[in-house]
């Protein structure tokens, strides 16, 4: 995004900065102003309009809360900062942010995200912070190595399909759910369904 010269920073202004002493910094809120920034659907609601809350600090993760085609949760692998529209995630000791991802992505936790979350408008998904802890996750430790072939299928903009069509076979056939085959294919046409029930009831109103 920076390359890109797209918008890639964050200005912090929560720590006393003197703006009256500093002109450049008077000169960017300006024209912020210019252009309504100090009235948009967020600002308008902090007591200083260009003061972000909340701010923190790099965490292994991400959730974004809402989603389209389905949920997606991603490793912070460049230490960028996230305010509200991502739950923030951080790993517990003997746990870690690429074996959560790839466990992650199989038709079972997908299909409760359907269930448990609800619907708004153009068939977006949202899940509260409450509903992703329910989530049930079946977590596998994975080498380095499995990592990035599982993340080059979404660089290569592999479908959730396919992704669940490996993951699936690895994951829900493993020790910890031992699930047979002929269920698999079950769990993942009723993920299906689901998602395509949501896509089309909100298509339809």
């Amino acid at each position: 995004m920076v390359d890109s010269i797209k918008p890639s920073f964050v200005l912090d202004f929560n720590n006393d900065v003197e703006l009256e002493q500093n002109e450049k910094v008077k000169a960017y809120l300006t024209i912020g102003i210019e252009k309504g920034v100090h009235k948009k659907y967020k600002t308008i609601r902090r007591k200083k309009w260009y003061k972000i809350p909340s701010i923190g600090s790099p965490t292994d993760g991400f959730f974004f809360r809402r989603s389209d085609q389905y949920p997606k949760i991603i490793k912070n692998e460049a230490q960028v900062l996230s305010t509200d529209s991502a739950y923030i995630l951080s790993m517990q000791t003997g746990y870690n942010i690429e074996s959560l991802v790839y466990s992650f992505y199989n038709s079972v936790t997908l299909a409760f995200a359907e269930l448990y979350g609800r619907y708004y408008g153009g068939g977006v998904l949202e899940l509260t912070p409450n509903e992703f802890r329910k989530l049930p996750v079946p977590y596998m430790n994975l080498s380095v190595e499995d990592f990035s072939s599982f993340a080059l299928m979404f660089k290569n903009k592999a479908s959730i399909n396919e992704v669940c069509a490996k993951n699936d076979y690895s994951i829900l056939t493993s020790s910890i759910l031992n699930i047979d085959n002929e269920v698999i294919d079950k769990v993942s046409q009723i993920r299906k369904k689901l998602i395509m029930r949501r896509i089309k009831k909100e298509g339809s109103c």
